[in-house]
């Protein structure tokens, strides 16, 4: 006690004589207030670090998207034909201008432009310090470069309509200048197009330009830059890598990878739908509708749907056979359509029917315009004129008929007997004839479908057919056995054909190897319809997939294009349409949504209007997966 006397607080060291003089009940007392007093302390240091310190997206991570498909040629003058190769050149190449996340055209590799009171000059100047992913500075000769790459026809680019006519020339390293042959109001969209290096490519020959090592290893100026690609036993390519380019010209990415994790089908144990369950993928491309029940309610993943101008219809190939060069054989195929019950069984009406190739939002668009309307009775009545009827059962003899004479044909045998009937009545007592007729009987069943009640046969005795062709989806398969069935029940043979949705544009869009196309046509930001309807585009690599000829048309379309005016070209539209629909090329069916699926563990993503589906990636510079503190 002497120690304390005069002393309002015990020195510290007297402290250690505390445990001596407190009795047991104290002692414990004492431990819990310092145990207490010490967690309020960390609360409180938690507290206010947490009120003075807040996240930011930092540099790292790696995200994982999948897709049904695979790239073949990532190079901006070949990738509109393929959605693989669309996503993989939007992330390697820049083009001068880009949309940003609104749909706004705004600069990239340019910093700003002029245009020439003729509307037919455009002086572009470029960014300083950019350079390609190898190193080399970026310049205006680059430019000119691609122009002119495609627009040569040894090189084949669809992107070849939209340039034709115009010249580029580098004014100096930094300034480009296009000279147009007629104004064009639309050009500035085109000239999204990535910019490839002259460097790399001049020293190779144009006609060999698709075949090139680079298209597969490219070298462009975007955000991100091929690092490596590994293919299965079969040359599928599996996977395809690439890095963060720290030398970006704008904000580089905080993504350190970007990687593209490829599939042959959604469904099944090595599909898109189960790699996104066991969270072997961090995103997929695209979301088919049938599988959407199946991964709304997948934890951690979010859906994010969007509208896109895109349409599918059944395009009428009138290049391919004269049966569809008839008017009434083309509006017959159109209104024995019910349009309504195809998008409900293929989309449960998640998509609005389209009575046109005009969108809404685009000029010339009419919400009061009428589609084909759907008539059973119209459409016989259209080809009753010069198409008879032939009975089911009649056709199934002429054609078992057909095929007998084909295998005596083949086997230089008559089998025992000279038709198919004698078989049955005991007349032929050889095997071969029996095993032949009961092998035609199997071909005829699956040849010809018993719902089928009359077949169709011209004056000379032709026979109506359609070969419908499609992608092999779930989606397309669908509607196309609808539309067989709507087409069997006016008397129409169809064939249906599928084929791998990465095989189309080699398979089918370039030899146009169809009479009817049901597919999906991608219009993009641009109203412009020229690729898709003029006739100058009715070959590959031309987008004209009913490969339609009208000089009104035409006309049209080349109005459409040299005009500035609003209202004018609101009236070509509308006219372009009204022609169009009278002449049936084809059949408009519906405008389904776009579903794009993100790991929640990705943030960033703030893209809700997109003209392309790559343009998802508008804003992927801000994409983030890792974080780091930052105080107030």
């Amino acid at each position: 006690m002497r120690l304390l006397r005069g002393r309002a607080f015990p020195r510290w060291r007297q402290f250690r004589f505390l445990p001596r003089i407190l009795t047991p009940g104290e002692k414990r007392l004492f431990q819990v207030s310092l145990l207490v007093a010490l967690a309020s302390f960390l609360w409180l240091s938690l507290g206010l670090a947490s009120a003075r310190r807040f996240q930011v997206p930092a540099v790292g991570g790696t995200y994982v998207e999948g897709m049904v498909g695979a790239p073949r040629l990532i190079n901006p003058l070949f990738a509109a034909l393929n959605e693989a190769d669309a996503d993989l050149s939007r992330l390697v190449y820049s083009g001068l201008l880009r949309y940003d996340r609104e749909q706004r055209l705004v600069p990239d590799l340019a910093v700003g432009y002029e245009i020439g009171p003729d509307k037919k000059q455009y002086t572009f100047k470029l960014k300083e310090a950019v350079v390609w992913h190898d190193g080399e500075p970026f310049t205006a000769q680059d430019v000119v470069f691609t122009i002119e790459a495609l627009q040569d026809s040894e090189v084949g680019s669809p992107l070849a309509v939209s340039f034709q006519g115009v010249k580029a020339e580098a004014l100096d390293d930094r300034t480009v200048k296009f000279t147009l042959a007629e104004p064009f109001p639309g050009f500035l969209s085109v000239l999204t197009v990535g910019i490839i290096p002259e460097h790399t490519w001049s020293g190779i020959p144009r006609p060999q330009f698709r075949l090139a090592e680079v298209n597969l290893k490219p070298i462009g100026t975007g955000p991100f830059a091929f690092k490596r690609l590994i293919k299965d036993d079969t040359g599928f390519i599996s996977r395809y890598e690439l890095a963060r380019f720290a030398g970006y010209y704008r904000q580089p990415p905080f993504l350190k990878e970007f990687i593209f994790q490829y599939y042959s089908d959604y469904d099944g144990d090595q599909g898109a739908i189960a790699a996104l369950r066991e969270q072997k993928i961090n995103g997929l491309n695209f979301l088919p509708f049938e599988f959407r029940e199946r991964v709304k309610n997948l934890q951690p993943v979010k859906l994010y749907t969007m509208q896109l101008p895109q349409y599918t219809a059944l395009f009428l190939n009138q290049g391919r056979r004269e049966v569809l060069s008839d008017n009434d054989v083309r509006r017959s195929l159109a209104i024995a359509l019910d349009r309504g019950e195809i998008l409900k069984a293929t989309l449960a009406n998640e998509g609005e029917l389209i009575n046109g190739p005009i969108l809404s939002g685009f000029p010339g668009y009419d919400s009061t315009l009428s589609g084909p309307a759907y008539s059973v009775d119209e459409a016989n009545a259209l080809l009753d004129k010069k198409w008879r009827r032939v009975e089911a059962a009649v056709y199934r003899e002429e054609r078992q008929k057909e095929l007998w004479k084909q295998r005596q044909s083949e086997t230089g045998s008559s089998m025992g007997t000279s038709t198919p009937e004698a078989s049955e009545t005991g007349v032929a007592t050889s095997t071969a004839a029996l095993q032949a007729a009961a092998d035609i009987d199997k071909e005829l069943d699956a040849e010809l479908s018993a719902a089928q009640l009359f077949y169709r046969r011209s004056q000379s005795g032709t026979l109506l057919t359609v070969d419908l062709v499609t992608a092999d989806t779930p989606e397309y398969k669908q509607a196309a056995e609808l539309i067989a069935g709507y087409w069997q029940d006016i008397g129409i043979k169809t064939k249906i054909k599928y084929v791998s949705p990465k095989d189309m544009p080699r398979a089918v869009l370039k030899d146009r190897a169809y009479d009817a196309l049901l597919y999906r046509v991608i219009v993009g930001g641009d109203p412009d319809q020229y690729a898709f309807w003029h006739s100058s585009q009715a070959d590959h690599p031309g987008l004209n997939l009913s490969r339609y000829n009208n000089p009104k048309v035409d006309e049209l379309l080349l109005k459409l294009r040299q005009t500035d005016d609003a209202a004018e070209a609101a009236k070509f539209s509308a006219d372009l349409q009204t022609q169009i629909l009278h002449d049936v090329p084809a059949v408009f069916l519906y405008t389904p949504t776009y579903t794009y699926v993100l790991d929640e563990s990705v943030r960033g993503f703030n893209v809700s209007r997109v003209a392309h589906p790559a343009d998802r990636f508008a804003n992927v510079i801000e994409w983030y997966n890792t974080t780091d503190g930052r105080w107030k």
